[in-house]
């Protein structure tokens, strides 16, 4: 019995990123310097629980940065590691998009840094309202305790809620996974949802002492409010998870305008691309598998769509088997992590768009 399904479905997004994409970190993070001033905070290869790269931008007076991690504990380590490097105070904070591991940190940083705005698209806004704030207090309640409750019978009876055994490598999936749960939990708890307070629909310019600073929507993607942040003069962006690496994610989003919107970030001039999840990047190698990968699942879907195929005969026509073997290997959690982090969620996602015109459905 799959992992996945043992652990039953999340509200939003998926709050762990299962061991598919990773192999053991040597520590929660690292910071590297870009360019004089710039530096990712990078959570490098992802770790069980989904949390963002941080990208800090040093300028003459303040400091901008981009996107504020998922658990009050990361994002103050982020905070921390700001403070090792310049005594100036945080003055923008900018979430590339809604999903709560870009931005349940924002409370730390409006806590440490007193007058911080939160740069967010007007779209991110409405979903953080609409969606996250009312969704985390039942996640925190009653969706994620009645999980670890679960988890723990499992681990004491050998039996999941089924009634399957439970395997020695489920038992070790479970083991691995219940402390994160309840990690999320207890610091949850009592963590106020920030959303945007300033907003911007295609762009937004910020000229910071001697540095230029470009937020900027290039279209819908990972989500309809992806923004991403250019600084043209190092040549940097962060990309948000418009490109996330190993393995993309695809829950929610939308399948047909996501390709164009890689190719307009690939028309920008940038050195490094700094991904919402993975490793630094040189050149557009990865973005072009991305976005082939991203065509081959909507026109495959539109197809079945098209044939008057429902969700469970589209899931079966869609074959990306080759894909996979692209962005995963022969490792197994990383094949695995395709298809519970990219390719289930991306078929819904293209379905529902198809047929009612949002990744969400009716």
């Amino acid at each position: 019995m799959a992992l996945g399904a043992f652990r039953g479905q999340f509200m939003v997004l998926p709050l762990l990123v299962l061991a598919t994409t990773a192999s053991a970190q040597s520590g929660p993070y690292q910071t590297k310097e870009l360019a004089p001033g710039v530096y990712a905070v990078l959570r490098e290869p992802p770790g069980r629980i989904s949390d963002s790269n941080v990208l800090v931008i040093i300028n003459d007076e303040d400091v901008v940065v981009v996107d504020a991690n998922i658990l009050p504990a990361s994002a103050s380590e982020v905070v921390a590691e700001i403070r090792r490097l310049t005594p100036k105070p945080v003055r923008y904070v900018v979430n590339t998009h809604w999903h709560s591991d870009h931005h349940y940190g924002n409370h730390v940083y409006q806590a440490a840094f007193p007058g911080v705005e939160f740069i967010q698209h007007v779209e991110t806004r409405r979903l953080v309202v609409e969606r996250d704030i009312p969704t985390l207090p039942k996640n925190v309640n009653t969706e994620y305790p009645a999980i670890i409750e679960r988890y723990k019978k499992a681990l004491a009876t050998g039996k999941t809620s089924t009634g399957a055994d439970v395997t020695p490598e489920l038992r070790k999936s479970v083991e691995e996974m219940l402390p994160i749960y309840q990690q999320f939990v207890d610091q949850m708890g009592k963590s106020p949802v920030v959303p945007g307070t300033l907003l911007v629909r295609d762009s937004l310019v910020l000229v910071r002492g001697e540095r230029t600073i470009v937020v900027k929507h290039l279209g819908r993607g990972n989500t309809p409010g992806d923004l991403v942040v250019h600084l043209p003069k190092e040549r940097i962006v962060a990309a948000g998870d418009l490109d996330v690496a190993p393995i993309p994610f695809s829950f929610y989003s939308h399948l047909g305008d996501w390709p164009t919107t890689l190719r307009n970030l690939k028309a920008l001039d940038v050195a490094t691309i700094m991904p919402g999840h993975g490793p630094l990047q040189t050149d557009w190698t990865y973005v072009d598998q991305l976005i082939a990968l991203i065509e081959s699942t909507w026109t495959q879907v539109k197809a079945a769509v098209d044939a008057g195929a429902d969700l469970e005969a589209t899931r079966k026509r869609v074959n990306l088997e080759a894909f996979r073997d692209r962005f995963a290997g022969t490792d197994e959690r990383r094949r695995s992590g395709f298809t519970s982090l990219f390719v289930t969620p991306a078929v819904e996602s293209a379905f529902n768009e198809l047929k009612t015109g949002t990744p969400f459905g009716k």
